[in-house]
């Protein structure tokens, strides 16, 4: 759905969920859904009743290459899913449909940030580890500190990642 679709008690019970999973970040999730400043184009929930038990969201970010390439990404964030139906299927369906839905409206690419032990899962939804260094800025010019250590993409045409370093950065920069 996109972000105009999404209700004040949707985005509070989606808050919830991001607060479960991500227990260091409840305090910005007391307020948001996204650890920076720039809000989803869409996201994936699912719910079970009332409750929601899987989220994705879609950051619009701008890739910068080597030789200063631009493309405009879908920066996948607050992949989660509740504990009491992880291993179901939830987080692979979420996957393919926010990718589906990327592809369809023409990003080229998909990128997120995962934590290590992660990374087998990713990989075996068709991502990929970058070869080379990856950095996020934000608005002011300056690098963002990440805590997920792995940086993911996903080609969603037939446009190949650029080789060499890449920034990621807010689309306006």
């Amino acid at each position: 759905m996109d972000e105009a679709e999404l209700d004040a008690d949707l985005d509070k019970r989606i808050r919830l969920l991001l607060k479960l999973c991500f227990p260091d970040w409840a305090d910005i999730f007391q307020n948001r859904r996204t650890w920076h400043s720039t809000p989803p184009l869409f996201s994936v929930v699912v719910c079970e009743g009332e409750d929601v038990i899987g989220h994705i969201a879609v950051v619009v970010r701008t890739i910068t290459t080597t030789w200063n390439f631009r493309y405009s990404v879908a920066s996948i964030q607050g992949v989660c899913v509740d504990p009491n139906f992880r291993n179901s299927g939830i987080a692979h369906e979420m996957l393919r449909v926010v990718l589906d839905e990327a592809a369809r409206r023409g990003f080229q690419f998909a990128v997120l940030y995962c934590k290590e032990h992660l990374v087998s899962f990713y990989s075996s939804q068709g991502w990929k580890l970058t070869d080379e260094s990856v950095v996020m800025w934000n608005q002011k010019d300056l690098p963002i500190a990440m805590r997920s250590n792995c940086p993911m993409y996903y080609e969603l045409s037939d446009v190949k990642l650029p080789e060499g370093p890449l920034d990621v950065h807010s689309p306006s920069w």
